[in-house]
């Protein structure tokens, strides 16, 4: 059963039933394979959050995996609309699933309450590093796929940090489990790039147009973060979220104007 509590009423393949009624065939290619993506959209207020950013990101994605999107924006908003309204949702997400079936391509959209509290931006996020000898060759896209981050976030959880950031044996780092990293130094805003061993972030996107010039995507070290006047992670749901601490690497939050700006900027 899954760990995470969703609301009563969700979208199966267009049609609003009972969350619990939603079933996959245990013979589909999505079942067996993980042959499927999701988008996890933040809700606030009732409404959707970069809503096309992410429906073009899981286009481009279900088209080089080979699944079949109905790409008509407006069906999908007035979809995730119905299941806003029917679950009476003000503050929280929507996870949708694209997924090879037997008979096609299966939908689902599922509904989630709450949000990160104030309290969690005040201390920060405390990363953990955790080396791996490569990356998925799907990296690049938010597949059903999903075990190993979830697996590497649950291990960094249960030793008292928020999220892990993967490194290779050389000590470049790649991005965190659920999250895009991203470093400042004077001033000066450093990310990984996106060269297909990482996922391009819907917030991490959003932050790169934001700063402009000001951001450079380039190979981010070890060192370079312990070395770092901020850091600070992205990803949908947390927006910009401050770290304060990175293994024994602890950071000062009354001095990170860099990462505060982007959250009153961005609204994230």
């Amino acid at each position: 059963m899954s760990t995470l509590r969703y609301l009563p009423l969700a979208a199966f393949n267009g049609s609003i039933v009972a969350t619990n009624d939603v079933k996959v065939s245990a013979l589909s290619d999505g079942f067996m394979f993980g042959h499927g993506l999701f988008e996890t959209i933040k809700v606030v207020g009732g409404r959707p959050v970069f809503f096309e950013d992410h429906v073009a990101r899981l286009s481009r994605s279900a088209a080089e995996l080979g699944l079949a999107l109905d790409y008509n924006l407006e069906r999908l908003r007035a979809l995730c609309e119905k299941v806003i309204a029917a679950n009476t949702l003000v503050d929280g997400n929507l996870k949708l699933i694209l997924f090879q079936d037997e008979g096609g391509a299966g939908e689902i959209l599922l509904a989630r309450s709450g949000l990160y509290p104030k309290e969690t931006y005040e201390r920060g996020f405390r990363l953990t590093v955790e080396t791996v000898t490569g990356r998925p060759a799907l990296a690049a896209h938010k597949t059903l796929n999903y075990f190993e981050n979830i697996a590497a976030k649950r291990r960094a959880v249960a030793k008292g940090f928020d999220e892990p950031v993967f490194s290779d044996v050389a000590g470049d780092l790649f991005e965190g489990a659920t999250t895009n990293l991203f470093i400042v130094k004077a001033g000066r805003v450093y990310t990984p790039p996106n060269d297909g061993r990482i996922l391009p972030g819907i917030a991490r996107g959003s932050v790169l147009r934001h700063l402009g010039g000001r951001a450079l995507q380039r190979p981010v070290s070890w060192q370079q973060l312990r070395e770092a006047d901020e850091v600070f992670v992205t990803n949908a749901l947390l927006g910009v979220m401050p770290v304060a601490e990175c293994d024994a690497i602890r950071f000062d939050l009354t001095k990170d104007s860099v990462t505060r700006e982007l959250m009153a900027s961005l609204g994230l």
